[in-house]
């Protein structure tokens, strides 16, 4: 499987959009992810429609079962937008 891209997250549609298609690739219905998560189906569900009261421990466990990792970085005005993907590890500065 292809590494997972990096994509910049900030609003709670762009984050449920990128766990939607992260368990579409795997190949997950959302009770599957749920079970390897160790949270109910209906919190994958809100996860996947950009709910605004998620909890945080059940979106990090979500995330880890995706085998993903939240990552919290200083912003800046010259931050990747929501179009601008890392991907395959190699850092790209915006603009390049």
């Amino acid at each position: 499987m292809e590494p997972l891209a990096a994509f910049v997250v900030r609003t709670p549609g762009s984050l449920a959009n990128v766990v939607a298609s992260r368990r579409q690739l795997l190949g997950m219905t959302q009770q599957a992810l749920a079970d390897a998560a160790g949270v109910s189906r209906k919190l994958v569900c809100d996860a996947e429609a950009g709910k605004l009261t998620m909890q945080l421990d059940g979106l990090i466990k979500i995330c880890n079962a995706l085998g993903c990792d939240l990552v919290v970085r200083e912003a800046h005005s010259d931050r990747l937008s929501y179009s601008d993907v890392v991907s395959y590890g190699d850092a790209v500065a915006p603009g390049q």
